[in-house]
């Protein structure tokens, strides 16, 4: 998890003060109905091809006979870690629920209202919107809900701004079959999440209690309070109080990060991280009748660019941490950067997404629809040919990204420094992954399923969390520990018009059984040859086992005499070679199970370790990457 900064640059608090917060809470009922009538001028300007796939997905879904949420199936998280199962109903139940509101926002009829309340009536009748592997936190531990101990996780707070949108938009219509329902709604909304965050400083993810760490939880959660505050509460006083609570809190978010904007939980949480915090700032700026403005926070945008610096080919993504490899990121969180700063790259960049998108509308939540919905026609007709960077450096990472320009093919090459304590770490502290074109050639797997053990003190005995499967060096036997202590040193990032170098020292992510004092791993691009140049130059306290390095790819490596080469889908061939007679080699397969890693790498993933022959305290490796 990502380390609060000592000192609070109090971002938000200092545009919410005041005379601004007084007068933005003084016109929140002209708002409400200024955002209705947007959100319905919206919905009727969409594309009749879109209005038309809307209301077929409508009408399957009002034939739905709805799934039980058995305790047996909560329970299960704790009796065997699974949790997939009992999600796996309740987000059908979701979508469900937003594929008939949104049906209905498009068609206006009332044909779905009657469907409409059977769905909002079991989610508010549900004894919790928490995920029974979030439970954990309750004073009694895992297991089934404690209702004397409230709390709200991510899929209460996504599950609460749905239920206050679908409040202001068709509150009227439920009304007209029984006003128990809004009444209800309102209740339920009121008790599961305002007054708990307003009686609350203890849910670890405010970052409000001292030595509280935060992730993405914090401005998750916080923009779905945000949302539900501003569109349900009534009490102009109790309105101003959770803003004000909110801005701190989210503040801390802020502060945890450096000011190059990095994301250490990867582009897929950048999503539920900073591509949250857009909306939020959004959602300021609009209540505000713009008197509230971000645009002077450079830290800000930074924060929001870093989806862009982190994509590789189309629907590729460096995938460090707990990312996913293969993604298409929400356009419309993209584009609000691109609005908040005026800035048309990240316009294009959302732009292009949208072709990659079908059908290119969400439908999965009430809120993703709006938000797209808000901004279809500008989304669609923008411009799509955004320039990524050909080599760009993350500083507090040690993110570092490379890209080749030639007609044998681009490479791309990304690094990641760090330390092995952040938030979604794999023991990963020095390693690289490559690709030619769009395809994977040198990866980091990443992760699976979800299980309990993902996010326990077993994490490091799942295989893929492991250095040993990642592009890394494995010292007199022994592999990379966890930990932030564990971290990498003298990073450092040069580049000119052709060349980028990447340097980094990982010995300090290993522990002291490695008996290592230094392993500088230098890696260097041509752009114009498609060549890569690595050198791993080491320094022992002593020889215990010999040293290897390890190579992992989805594509069966075939031997050279002095290397070895990975052939792509295309015909395309990338080499990797040795000095002669330095290294010797020898191939590990590894048939893989989980049905989210086969999904991205298929059934089959390959080790190369390459063994140095040197026993030499101090000893220097070369090889060379060429794409033929």
């Amino acid at each position: 998890m990502l380390q609060i900064n000592a000192l609070g640059q109090h971002t938000l608090e200092r545009h919410l003060s005041g005379a601004v917060l007084t007068n933005t809470i003084n016109r929140i009922d002209d708002w409400r109905l200024e955002k209705k009538n947007e959100w319905n001028k919206a919905i009727q300007a969409l594309s009749i091809l879109e209005k038309s796939h809307i209301i077929k997905v409508a009408e399957d879904a009002n034939s739905f006979t709805w799934p039980s949420l058995l305790a047996t199936k909560y329970l299960e998280y704790k009796t065997d870690g699974n949790r997939t199962r009992y999600e796996d109903d309740i987000n059908t139940r979701r979508s469900i629920v937003s594929h008939l509101v949104i049906g209905e926002l498009v068609e206006g009829k009332g044909r779905f209202i009657p469907q409409i309340i059977n769905g909002l009536w079991l989610m508010m009748e549900e004894s919790t919107w928490v995920s029974p592997a979030h439970i954990v936190v309750q004073k009694s531990g895992i297991g089934l809900p404690d209702p004397l101990d409230d709390y709200i996780d991510l899929g209460a707070g996504r599950v609460a701004a749905d239920l206050a949108m679908v409040y202001l938009l068709l509150g009227d219509e439920l009304n007209q079959i029984s006003p128990m329902i809004t009444k209800k709604l309102k209740d339920v909304l009121q008790s599961r999440i305002i007054n708990p965050y307003l009686a609350r400083d203890d849910f670890w993810w405010m970052a409000l209690q001292s030595n509280n760490m935060v992730n993405n939880w914090n401005i998750w959660i916080n923009t779905n309070v945000l949302k539900v505050a501003l569109l349900v509460e009534e009490d102009a006083s109790r309105l101003k109080m959770i803003i004000q609570k909110l801005a701190h809190s989210a503040d801390k978010f802020i502060d945890s990060y450096a000011e190059d904007g990095a994301c250490e939980e990867g582009p897929s949480y950048w999503l539920h991280a900073g591509g949250e915090l857009g909306q939020m700032l959004l959602w300021l700026e609009d209540v505000s009748d713009g008197k509230v403005t971000f645009k002077e926070e450079h830290k800000l945008f930074n924060i929001g660019n870093y989806i862009l610096n982190s994509h590789i080919y189309r629907n590729r993504y460096i995938n460090f941490a707990d990312a996913e490899a293969i993604q298409v990121p929400y356009p419309a969180k993209i584009w609000a950067y691109g609005t908040l700063y005026n800035d048309d790259n990240l316009k294009a960049y959302a732009s292009y997404l949208t072709t990659l998108k079908s059908p290119s509308m969400s439908l999965g939540t009430v809120q993703d629809f709006l938000m797209h919905a808000s901004i279809y026609s500008e989304l669609s007709n923008h411009r799509k040919d955004f320039i990524a960077p050909q080599f760009h450096f993350y500083e507090s990472l040690g993110q570092a990204t490379m890209r080749s320009l030639n007609k044998k093919g681009n490479l791309f090459l990304a690094t990641i420094g760090s330390n092995n304590g952040v938030s979604h770490n794999h023991n990963d502290v020095g390693s690289y992954m490559l690709y030619l074109d769009s395809t994977p050639v040198l990866i980091d797997v990443g992760v699976g399923t979800y299980t309990k053990e993902t996010f326990s003190r077993n994490r490091y005995t799942l295989w893929n969390m492991q250095s040993q499967w990642h592009n890394l060096p494995v010292i007199n036997g022994i592999q990379q520990k966890d930990g932030r202590s564990y971290h990498a040193e003298d990073v450092e990032y040069i580049t000119n018009n052709e060349t980028a170098q990447y340097r980094v020292n990982v010995a300090k992510a290993y522990p002291k059984e490695a008996a290592v004092q230094s392993w500088m791993r230098t890696i260097k691009m041509h752009a114009g040859n498609n060549e890569i140049r690595v050198e791993e130059q080491y320094q022992l306290e002593e020889f215990k086992k010999p040293q290897s390095i390890s190579f992992i790819s989805k594509i069966k490596p075939q031997l050279l005499k002095d290397g070895f080469f990975l052939q792509v889908d295309n015909g395309k061939k990338v080499f990797i070679n040795f000095e002669r007679e330095t290294v010797t080699f020898s191939l590990e397969t590894k048939e893989i199970e989980d049905p989210r890693l086969i999904k991205v790498w298929g059934g089959m993933l390959y080790k190369m370790n390459v063994l140095i022959k040197s026993m030499e305290l101090r000893n220097q490796v070369i090889y060379k990457i060429i794409a033929n």
